[in-house]
C-alpha cells in the first residue's frame, strides 16, 4: 500500500473515487463503516456500484438527487469546473432510516475520475429543523409567533394573487389585560394568555394559522374565506374571551376587540397586518363606547 492510498483510507470523510462511467473503484475504510461493508470482496468494499444508482436511491424521499448529480460529475470529467459541492438523502443498508450527507467532488489527478468526499450532516439537519420550529413558536401558549404568522401570511399571499380566493387576518387584542397584570400579578397574566390560546383554538379550520403575535395581541390567517364568515369567526372570538376565565383562585373577565382585513391584488404582509389593526383599533372604540353608553 503506498503512502497515498494509506492516508486515503485513513481520511475521517467517507471517501470513493468514481471512473468516467460512474462506476466507483476505490472506496476508504470510513466508507465500508458506513455502509457496513467489511467482509473483504470487491462487493462488499463498495467498487463495482454505480455512484447515479446510490443518489437514484434518493428518489424514495422524493429529493431528485441523480439527474443534477450526474450533471456536475460530468462537468468536472469534462474539464468545465473543478469542483461540484452538493447534499442528498442517503438510506442505510437496512433502509430503516435515512442520513443526509453532504458531498464535495473534485477530478482525480492522474488516471481520470472524479474523487468523493462526503460528510454525514444528519444530526446537523435534525438540529436545524429543532431550531427553525423554536424560532417560530411562543413558548408561553404553544402557539406559532410573530415570525411564523408573517411567513405564513407572505406565502398565502403569494398563493392568492394566483387563485380568485382570498385571505383574511384577524387581529385580536384583549381588553382590560394590564389590570389583570396590575391587579393579580404578572403570573396570573401569563396563564390568562396560556388559556386564551386554548379557547381561540376553537375558532381555527385546518389551513388557518393562530398566532400570538406579541403581548397580548393574537393573528388568526384564514385562506379562502368568504366576508360573512370571516366576521362569524370574530364574533365567536368575541363571544368566548368575554366569557369569564379560572385562573387558580381568581376569577378573571376580560373582553377581545377584533380586527379584520381581507387581501387584494396589491396587498403586502405589512399592508394587512396594519388594515386589521385599525380595524381591531375601531372595534375597541366601538366596544368601549357601548359600555360607556350602559353605564
Amino acid at each position: 500500500m503506498t503512502l497515498r492510498s494509506f492516508a486515503f483510507d485513513r481520511l475521517s470523510a467517507i471517501a470513493a473515487v468514481r471512473d468516467e462511467s460512474g462506476t466507483i473503484v476505490d472506496t476508504n475504510e470510513a466508507w465500508r463503516l458506513f455502509a457496513h461493508l467489511n467482509d473483504g470482496s470487491s462487493m462488499s468494499t463498495g467498487t463495482g456500484v454505480n455512484y447515479l444508482d446510490v443518489c437514484e436511491r434518493a428518489a424514495e424521499a422524493g429529493v431528485d438527487a441523480a439527474s443534477s448529480v450526474a450533471s456536475g460529475l460530468n462537468q468536472i470529467l469534462a474539464g468545465e469546473r473543478e469542483h461540484f459541492d452538493f447534499e442528498y438523502p442517503c438510506p442505510s443498508p437496512s433502509q430503516d432510516r435515512w442520513f443526509m450527507l453532504q458531498a464535495s467532488s473534485a477530478p482525480v489527478s492522474d488516471g481520470g475520475g472524479v474523487v468523493l468526499f462526503h460528510v454525514d450532516i444528519t444530526g446537523r439537519k435534525m438540529l436545524e429543523a429543532s431550531l427553525g420550529e423554536l424560532a417560530e413558536h411562543d413558548e408561553l401558549t404553544g402557539l406559532p409567533n410573530r415570525r411564523a404568522a408573517i411567513r405564513f401570511i407572505r406565502e398565502q399571499l403569494t398563493d392568492a394573487r394566483y387563485s380568485a380566493v382570498s385571505l383574511w387576518v384577524l387581529f385580536l387584542d384583549l381588553d382590560g389585560f394590564k389590570s389583570v397584570n396590575d391587579t393579580h400579578g404578572h403570573h396570573v397574566g401569563d396563564e390568562l394568555l396560556a388559556q386564551v390560546a386554548v379557547r381561540a383554538r376553537r375558532t381555527v379550520r385546518d389551513g388557518d394559522l393562530l398566532a400570538r403575535f406579541g403581548g397580548d395581541e393574537f393573528v388568526l390567517a384564514c385562506p379562502d374565506l368568504q366576508e360573512d364568515e370571516a366576521n362569524a369567526i370574530a364574533a365567536r372570538l368575541r363571544a368566548v374571551m368575554a366569557e369569564p376565565f379560572q385562573v387558580g383562585a381568581a376569577e378573571v373577565v376580560i373582553g377581545a376587540s377584533v380586527g379584520l382585513a381581507s387581501s387584494e391584488p396589491a396587498s403586502t404582509v405589512d399592508s394587512l397586518l396594519e388594515a386589521a389593526d385599525r380595524g381591531m383599533y375601531v372595534d375597541k372604540r366601538r366596544r368601549r363606547g357601548r359600555r360607556d353608553s350602559t353605564e
